[in-house]
Formats: structure tokens, sequence, C-alpha cells
């Protein structure tokens, strides 16, 4: 069964992710499939060891480990699929990252990754059976960030050059928004907001024809640089040094710092050196007051937090050495965290608990949801309304840190998509 995709992404690199999604379209010839192969090659995650009442990792515990190449086949429902002629189908490929891995459940220390373990794959018809999907639009996909390649201002499209999902191009569409950054940055607040060159993420839906629309273009710098996006493991001791596992990598096309020494996964020790405030990528959701807003010091940050940082020099990793960089631009983005529905005060909150216990979170905690533009995004379910107390639900959203101890913060999360399995 022969099919392309233009965004390949699974994610091994978030340690706090429960399943990634692979999400295709595509004209494929007619007939009765039976199954789907699935070719998966050098896997890698990188996780750390726990301990009862700490918060985040062990220091010193942040392990990567690969697994072999595998090629799982999915026999389930939706196949055997019938396909007639011309007809374009959506498929959306969950990965089930638990399902892969063997670990000690007391200090989630991972021994091995098998990608051809049972069930690890499954499938599903897009667009899913409930959505906040706009009639049309077959699926999601949000935060694909890297460098502005191209804007066409005839075609009202953008494309963006990633690290590691190659060049993706979406097309501004009628609800099409553009983030706070771009007042920020005095660029408008029309798609005119966008330029070549530009550090940007796009946040878009596929289309049954293959095609992405545009939903929101933020832009996290005017002109083409290095930056690493991580989510911190282990608290700082330090104001101006902490360490993070890279998630994303958005590289200059010219004269990249980093270039190939440095892959997801990594650990990197960063540096902060006469760094501006630091800065929550908002989008332009509702968010809380935080400490973490014009802060400079590097001790106000929390193990779960995922930040994006401008590089202004890099020295690879060398044997037990970490990757180390010199960074001078903080933002706080959007980690990916599973747990269940505590409470919900609808319409725009509901309160999470049972999260991995890296989190630290031992009582439920506050989510706040944005009404729009832009609106949370909603997978499984329609709206907030269809959320039942004790539901599994995961989220990617802003971490502004935990809701008690010395600085606590009443509503943590910020979403910008809510996800029921």
């Amino acid at each position: 069964m022969p099919l392309n995709s233009a965004l390949y992404q699974v994610d091994f690199a978030r340690l706090q992710s429960d399943t990634a999604l692979l999400a295709l379209s595509t004209a494929i010839p007619a007939g009765t499939y039976t199954n789907m192969v699935v070719s998966l090659s050098n896997p890698v995650v990188t996780y750390c060891t726990l301990a009862p009442g700490i918060i985040g990792c062990l220091a010193g515990s942040v392990v990567t480990l690969g697994g072999g190449p595998a090629t799982p086949i999915i026999a389930g429902a939706p196949f055997p699929l019938v396909v007639t002629g011309s007809q374009s189908t959506g498929l959306a490929v969950n990965v089930n990252i638990a399902k892969s891995l063997t670990l000690n459940v007391k200090t989630q220390a991972i021994t091995s990754v098998n990608l051809g373990a049972a069930d690890v794959l499954t499938a599903m018809i897009l667009p899913p059976a409930s959505s906040s999907l706009s009639s049309g639009s077959l699926d999601f996909i949000e935060d694909v960030t890297g460098i502005i390649s191209l804007v066409n201002a005839t075609s009202q499209s953008v494309t963006v050059q990633t690290a590691t999902k190659g060049s993706i191009t979406a097309i501004v569409g009628t609800a099409t928004i553009v983030s706070p950054n771009c007042t920020t940055f005095n660029l408008g607040n029309t798609f005119s907001c966008a330029k070549q060159g530009q550090v940007a993420s796009l946040d878009m839906t596929l289309n049954a024809d293959g095609t992405f629309t545009l939903l929101e273009y933020d832009p996290l710098a005017i002109t083409a640089g290095d930056w690493i996006e991580g989510i911190i493991g282990v608290p700082s001791s330090s104001s101006t040094q902490f360490q993070f596992v890279a998630n994303d990598l958005f590289l200059n096309p010219s004269n990249s710092l980093i270039g190939r020494n440095l892959q997801l996964g990594d650990l990197v020790r960063i540096t902060l050196v006469n760094p501006m405030p630091f800065v929550v990528d908002t989008k332009g959701l509702d968010v809380p007051n935080s400490t973490f807003t014009g802060a400079t010091d590097a001790s106000i940050l929390m193990p779960g937090q995922t930040l994006a940082v401008h590089v202004v020099s890099f020295t690879p990793a060398s044997g037990a050495t970490l990757a180390a960089a010199n960074v001078d631009f903080v933002y706080l983005r959007f980690t990916r965290v599973i747990g269940g529905v505590a409470s919900v005060a609808l319409p725009n909150t509901f309160a999470m608990q049972s999260f991995p216990s890296f989190f630290g979170l031992s009582v439920p905690a506050t989510v706040q949801l944005s009404n729009g533009p832009p609106s949370t995004n909603f997978d499984g379910v329609k709206d907030a309304t269809a959320l039942v107390v004790g539901q599994a639900v995961s989220i990617r959203a802003l971490y502004f840190g935990p809701p008690t101890g010395p600085t606590p913060t009443p509503t943590p999360f910020s979403a910008a998509k809510v996800r029921v399995p």
C-alpha cells in the first residue's frame, strides 16, 4: 500500500509523550487493502530515572537508548480498507510509545525499545469521529517550526523549511490568523507579517487532497538563526545555567553554528549570556500572569517546561562531555503531557490529575482553555463540554510551573490542544 506524506514525525525525543501521530492523505489505486506495512528505523528514546519526592530527573540520570529497525504490520481496523477509483483517503497512524518500551515502572529506567512489538502501531480513518476541526479538514498539524524559505503573496502561501521534517507549504484560509508576535515585531496583524528568512511556527490543518491550510502564523525571530527547543529535566541550581533534552531544531540555512552536531534526544548544557528578558510564546492564547515573563534568571525554570533558545555559540558533545550552547533569548513553548480529567469548569477551564511523576504534581492542576481566536483545538471530543471526570486526556500546553510551593501558579497550563484517545 504505497502511501506518501509531506509530514512524517515519530517523536521519541519528548520525555512525556504518550503517542505520536502520522497523518496521511493521498490518492491510491482502487482496490481492497488488507493491511499497512510501515518501515521504521533508528528509534531513539531519551529518559531519566526518578525518585520519590524529587521533581524532575535525578541528577546525572538522563540516558539515550537506541533500538533496531522494524516493519510492523497494521492489520486491524480500519483494514480491510476498500478504496474506489481516484478516492483520496486520510489515515492517522498512532504510535503507542509506551508499548514499545520495556521499563522499570518505579524508576522509569528503560531497558529496550521495540517498535515491532504488538499494538505499537494502530490506524484510524481521518477525520476523527469527533473534533473541533472545520468541515473538510482531516487533522490538525500543529507547531511545525523552522525557517521560512518562501512567501508567495499571489497564491497566499508560506513554505517552512524544517530541520527534521522537510519542507512544508501552507495556504492562507478564511480563518487564518497571525500571532501577537507579529505586532511585537512591528509587522502588522495580517499575513503580510510573514517574510522569507524568519523563524516561525505554523499551525495547520491537513486537507483531503494532501494540502495544508494555515491556521496561525507565529514568527519567533525576524531573521534566520540557530535555535534549539528542548524540555527541562533537572531543576537548575544556577542562575545562568540549566540543561534540557533537545526535541526540535531550527537551523540557520547558511553558516549554522550547530549543523549536524546535535541530534534530537541529546542532552544540552545551556548558559545564559547577556540574555534578553524571557518571553512566553502565547500565540494569542489566554495565559496567566507568571514569573517567567521578563525574567532573566535560570533558577525560575521548572522540570517539564519546554523552551526554545537562540544560540550564539555552540560546542558539540565529546565523549562524556555534554554539548554546550551559549544563548541570549529564551521562549516558553509547548509541553506535551498526559493525565486524567479531575473536574470541568466550563467554558474556560478544567482540572487534570494523575500526571507523570516527573512533574511532581500531586494535586489536580487547572488547565486554561481559550475560546479564540485562537481557540483551543480538540481531538477526540468536539469541545470541553464532552470532557468527563476520569477520562484519559493529553494536552499540548504552555506550562508555567506547579500550583503549590514557594512560587505557586494557580493556573499551571494554558492549552493549545486537548486530545482524548
